[in-house]
């Protein structure tokens, strides 16, 4: 495939993308974030260039995701030092190698994060959009390629909140 980008880490994980099919499938209709304007899409601009470190950012970009646009984004909860931030972002191409993404218990499917960074927290996971629940974006055309699944859980620290003078709840 031409516009296969070669292998390229990010965190533990080792990924060849399709840079033309990830550009294609960012913003897509049909997913949660597609024209959102909620206050969190609107900001998530702003906070997607400076909460991630340029170890995660730089290996992202150059995947082809837009980091301003992810396909979920969602507050799941409050702590003493922030807010918890679910960002959920799609690329198309090949896993090569990475840990184990999840583990079938007697409470069903359980996703496993690998840490990034202990302050503000920052973990991921990545896996094939197979393995999900979820059925957007869709990857319309025929590949030898598959939909991945980038899936970060974000603090985002109360002090960077109130600089910015957002209103989350």
């Amino acid at each position: 495939m031409k516009n296969r980008r070669p292998t390229i880490p990010i965190a533990d994980w080792k990924l060849a993308t399709d840079l033309k099919l990830t550009r294609e499938i960012q913003n897509q209709p049909g997913t949660p974030t597609y024209n959102c304007n909620c206050t969190w899409c609107q900001n998530w601009r702003y906070y997607s260039e400076i909460i991630f470190p340029e170890t995660i950012q730089q290996p992202i970009k150059r995947i082809g995701v837009a980091l301003a646009k992810p396909t979920e984004l969602y507050q799941y909860k409050i702590n003493k030092n922030g807010v918890d931030v679910r960002a959920i972002y799609h690329a198309i191409g090949k896993i090569l190698e990475g840990p184990i993404h999840q583990q079938h218990t007697d409470l069903g499917k359980s996703l496993f994060y690998t840490t990034v960074r202990e302050q503000p927290h920052l973990a991921l996971t990545i896996l094939p959009q197979s393995h999900s629940q979820e059925e957007a974006p869709i990857l319309k055309t025929r590949s030898n390629s598959e939909l991945i699944r980038i899936d970060l859980r974000i603090e985002i620290p109360h002090e960077l909140l109130k600089n910015q003078q957002a209103l989350f709840t």
